[in-house]
């Protein structure tokens, strides 16, 4: 793969942002979720009983219109005088003995308005005679139209209190999660080891704090260890290597050393003094907010051309070419062109190694450096897609990777891109070799 190949964006590690988002509460979920169902119940119950009375009323109704049809044309037939004069009619179904509007009823009920009046009508045909009866329901359809309106007014004042009632019994049963998740978040200022479940009941919330009590407190002690290992390492380490480094300078003061001598001596001193820099990288790390305003400070190209001094010869043995390309060092606007030189050097020692150990089948390995970026590519196999999301956790190893590769070299390469605000990309394909690209974006004020 050509080192120059244009970056894909969709390589580029993930940042973390602050999204703003509009705040979501439980008892809101709560409420909002109740309201709906209490719409939904309220409403079906409401037209339940409303088809229901309507149903009632329809059979009640018809059943007396049909008795009382049944009296007026008994008392018809048998000569009586039954008045109702424009309220019962009967002769030849259609025939012009019933007013225009009713000649076309049906048999049985029915219901109909005419000159502003509503109708209950009941027809009824024997021996080929129909026989209507009419009555004026208007007052009683009006007074129903009014028990509609207040059976709907009820409702909805009842899903109005049952709201309010709901709301309050919902934060009374969500205010200890409110009060738990307020609790979580002030924990890390707390002293060490300190529970918080035994202010809830053992209910689901008093269980939840307890296995959230379990949970940080097996972390904060695992942090605790890790933190106190970091810094015995790096204290019982300082100790040995104080003395390397001032026997070195001693025997370097020594005027009788011999040119191979002294270069031995240069390369032993040199190498403790980047051992104990890298030391002070590695609890700068775990501290998480340490700053590296104690590292000697460094341009690319100085680090760019000693690592590449170093591992050239490792480079020849494994039949491979190393080469590096420096563009002038100018700076960009508000940017410094020096940076903690350890921590420079960790990272491209570990993106070199990286590439000797997987591009065995290749040809050349390529250092670029800026004033603000530099960049380790090589034209072997490239990385699987497989293993390409991946590439950056701990103890994920490659296929070609040796035994003596433990899968942490680009990790802690991410790890100290993140501290110091620096940006890695990786762009690679089967097949095409492998280019890592770090751009030094932090200026000086957040370095320091």
């Amino acid at each position: 793969m050509r080192a120059d190949a244009p970056r894909d964006a969709s390589q580029t590690q993930p940042q973390t942002r602050l999204e703003t988002r509009p705040r979501r509460t439980l008892a809101r979920d709560f409420v909002l979720a109740y309201l709906v169902l209490a719409l939904i119940v309220g409403a079906l119950l409401s037209l339940v009983s409303m088809w229901t009375v309507n149903r009632l009323e329809t059979h009640l109704q018809q059943i007396d219109m049909g008795m009382a049809l049944d009296r007026v044309r008994d008392e018809y037939l048998a000569g009586k005088s039954v008045g109702r004069v424009n309220r019962f009619f009967h002769g030849e179904p259609g025939s012009d003995t019933f007013p225009t509007w009713l000649r076309d009823v049906e048999p049985g009920f029915s219901r109909l308005e005419h000159g502003d009046r509503d109708w209950h009508v009941m027809a009824d045909d024997r021996d080929g005679v129909r026989y209507m009866l009419l009555r004026d329901y208007t007052a009683f359809e009006e007074r129903r139209v009014h028990s509609h309106w207040l059976t709907v007014l009820s409702v909805v004042a009842s899903l109005l209190v049952a709201f309010l009632l709901g709301g309050a019994v919902t934060r009374r049963f969500v205010r200890p999660l409110i009060r738990l998740a307020e609790q979580v978040v002030k924990r890390p200022a707390l002293p060490p080891q300190t529970r918080l479940a035994h202010a809830y009941p053992e209910n689901e919330i008093g269980r939840l704090a307890a296995a959230f009590d379990a949970t940080y407190n097996e972390l904060e002690a695992a942090l605790q260890r890790e933190k106190l290992f970091t810094a015995d390492v790096s204290h019982e380490l300082r100790t040995p290597l104080t003395v390397i480094s001032s026997s070195c300078e001693l025997l370097l003061d020594d005027p009788a050393l011999t040119a191979t001598q002294r270069a031995k001596l240069e390369r032993a001193h040199a190498a403790s003094r980047d051992i104990h820099q890298q030391l002070a990288a590695y609890l700068m790390l775990s501290r998480g907010s340490a700053t590296a305003t104690g590292f000697a400070q460094s341009d690319v190209a100085s680090v760019v051309r000693e690592e590449i001094a170093h591992w050239s010869p490792r480079a020849t043995q494994l039949g491979l070419r190393m080469e590096g390309e420096f563009a002038p060092a100018n700076p960009l606007p508000g940017m410094t062109n020096l940076f903690p030189a350890a921590l420079l050097r960790i990272v491209l020692s570990n993106l070199i190694r990286n590439a000797l150990q997987h591009a065995a089948s290749g040809t050349r390995i390529l250092v670029r450096a800026d004033a603000a970026s530099f960049e380790v590519a090589d034209d072997g196999p490239g990385i699987a897609a497989s293993v390409k999301p991946h590439v950056f956790t701990p103890f994920v190893r490659g296929g070609e990777a040796g035994a003596d590769n433990l899968g942490l070299g680009l990790s802690l390469v991410q790890r100290i891109c993140e501290h110091q605000g620096w940006l890695v990309t990786l762009d690679t394909a089967p097949g095409a070799g492998t280019r890592f690209r770090i751009e030094l974006t932090a200026s000086k004020a957040a370095i320091d």
